[in-house]
């Protein structure tokens, strides 16, 4: 099985052609292999990109992205948890691979990737605030940067805490409908008033509204 990992070095540095034969080799060994054996593959391949990350180019991530995702595919809980945890910090991620891992129900394979990845998508960041659950909305509005698209999906669906919480964060973009819809929130909650005041990006045009919420 060990020759497998191999190959996918291999092949990241080959033809389409290798690439191909690759991924029919693994869709063999997939329907042949052993619970443990299947692990081992998916553990062999991950150390081999995550060690070397930085030194493969684009072409060379996507069959990392093919062969990981059929190898996630395969994977139970605590595999996918470790597998998130190790992604999450390295910025050229497969992004198949972690756009699936972000839109997973249970927190503690999505997480890491919500909350550390560069790698994921602020599609899929805003997809996962659209319909996921309010430790999704939590991990995403801790994220050191957030966008626009994204910020506006979180505020109008998150709690007063995680309106807090992205609010204080000053990695987060905020749209001026975003500020409009977060001040007439804090008419009824002075801590999320406070957040607002903090903020050096607030339109000037919304201060006066500002301070009668807090008033």
């Amino acid at each position: 099985m060990s020759a497998v990992a191999g190959r996918v070095s291999i092949a990241a540095s080959e033809t389409m052609s290798t690439v191909q034969s690759l991924i029919a080799e693994l869709d063999d060994v997939l329907l042949r292999a052993s619970r443990t054996q299947l692990m081992s593959i998916l553990q062999r391949v991950t150390d081999l990109f995550v060690e070397r990350s930085t030194t493969y180019s684009n072409d060379h991530v996507a069959v990392f992205d093919e062969v990981l995702g059929r190898l996630v595919g395969k994977a139970e809980r605590p595999e996918l948890i470790e597998l998130s945890d190790r992604l999450a910090p390295v910025d050229n991620a497969p992004t198949n691979v972690v756009d699936r891992l972000a839109r997973h129900d249970d927190i503690a394979i999505s997480g890491p990737i919500l909350l550390k990845s560069s790698a994921v998508k602020d599609q899929t960041l805003a997809a996962v605030a659209k319909e996921k659950s309010e430790k999704h909305l939590s991990m995403i509005a801790g994220r050191e940067q957030i966008g626009e698209a994204v910020t506006d999906v979180l505020v109008d669906r998150c709690s007063a805490e995680v309106a807090c919480k992205v609010t204080g964060n000053q990695g987060a973009t905020l749209s001026e409908l975003g500020f409009v819809k977060l001040i007439n929130r804090a008419k009824d909650d002075k801590a999320l008033a406070s957040a607002i005041e903090s903020r050096n990006d607030l339109p000037p045009e919304l201060q006066p509204f500002l301070k009668l919420a807090l008033a």
